[in-house]
């Protein structure tokens, strides 16, 4: 089991998460968890973020960290 800090900005807000994965994720996998993870409130914190450039897009960061 690997652990992944996860953050997304963009479209109004700014997230961070620990979100588990049996393996090396794809993109396609780090962004349905994330949607899950938003959807279910699970995200350590959510903020307005009304400084970014445009609401219709989004970014999302990852990288693998050791516990």
């Amino acid at each position: 089991m690997k652990n992944y800090k996860v953050r997304i900005y963009g479209m109004g807000i700014e997230a961070v998460a620990k979100i588990p994965f049996q393996n090396e994720p794809s993109t396609q996998e780090i962004e349905d968890a994330v949607a899950i993870y938003l959807s279910e409130n699970q995200m350590e914190y959510i903020e307005l973020d009304t400084n970014f450039y445009s609401k219709k897009r989004y970014t999302i960061t990852y990288e693998e960290i050791q516990e």
